[in-house]
């Protein structure tokens, strides 16, 4: 069996700061992403035969850091878009997500000098009633993978709720770990967290719901060194329950499970294929 992995190519720190409006100078943690990417394409070549990906990268990461995106590019694998800002884009209104998101466009392929296809809205924030965004999508690239589904009979019914026809659609599926449970997807927390016997029923389920099997990353989870983490001391704007909150998510994101990552995917590695990009499905 295949599956596809792809890395949410994100400063985390960056992000952060804008979600909770904590003043910054708008430089991203270049060297931070410069060692994620390193550890990445080590990974890759010593662990899954050479395996190219998807970096999912967001349009600001383009911008401001153009020689990683240009790295990546150069080193074979696939740079799709991860809209500008890591913002949850379903709340941008449609004129405004397609501004962003050709800003994003423009960015990535003058930093890698490759054609943008695909899309993943950050955090998994585009609903398929979102008729409109799905839209601007089809007019400016070849397919999504925004989107998550529990069933195949959900998977397929996307083309009619988006509203698209020339638009690929690759979905993650979403699977409850265990009775009683929520369902999670297939990458970020929920593959730091679960064993990985369990993941890999979630990619086989996938490949019997008729999906491409997929997993996710994000550069600050190939790390364990918390180089994208900043200190409680950069927070002085923020209320104590806020700044105990922003905590909380930076342990969650730079601690827990970060240093076994490496091995669990191996696991998962020695019983699925690692195909190569995503843009690879659009020929399949």
């Amino acid at each position: 069996m295949k599956a596809w992995l792809s890395i949410d190519f994100e400063d985390i720190a960056h992000d952060f700061k804008r979600e909770f409006s904590i003043p910054q100078d708008g430089t991203l943690r270049a060297d931070a992403l410069r060692r994620a990417y390193a550890a990445i394409e080590a990974f890759c070549q010593a662990e899954l035969n050479g395996a190219r990906l998807t970096f999912f990268t967001t349009g600001v990461v383009a911008e401001k850091c153009p020689d990683i995106v240009a790295r990546i590019a150069a080193d074979g694998h696939e740079i799709a878009c991860h809209y500008f800002w890591h913002d949850p884009c379903r709340l941008d209104p449609p004129e405004l997500f397609e501004t962003n998101l050709r800003r994003a466009i423009d960015a990535l392929e003058t930093a890698s000098g490759r054609k943008t296809l695909g899309f993943r809205a950050p955090r998994f924030s585009l609903k398929p009633e979102d008729r409109a965004h799905f839209a601007a999508l089809e007019r400016h690239l070849a397919y999504d993978s925004s989107l998550t589904v529990e069933t195949a009979a959900e998977a397929q019914g996307l083309r009619a709720a988006t509203g698209t026809d020339g638009l690929a659609l690759f979905p993650v599926l979403r699977r409850r770990p265990a009775p009683g449970l929520p369902p999670v997807r297939t990458g970020g927390a929920a593959l730091k967290y679960a064993p990985a016997p369990l993941t890999l029923r979630s990619l086989r389920a996938a490949a019997e719901a008729g999906l491409a099997p997929q997993l996710y990353l994000h550069p600050y989870e190939f790390v364990a060194d918390q180089s994208f983490r900043f200190p409680i001391s950069e927070m002085d704007d923020l209320a104590p329950h806020r700044k105990l909150f922003l905590w909380a998510r930076q342990v969650h994101c730079h601690v827990l499970g970060n240093a076994d990552l490496p091995d669990k995917l191996r696991r998962i590695a020695a019983e699925v294929e690692i195909a190569g990009p995503m843009r690879d499905l659009l020929v399949a």
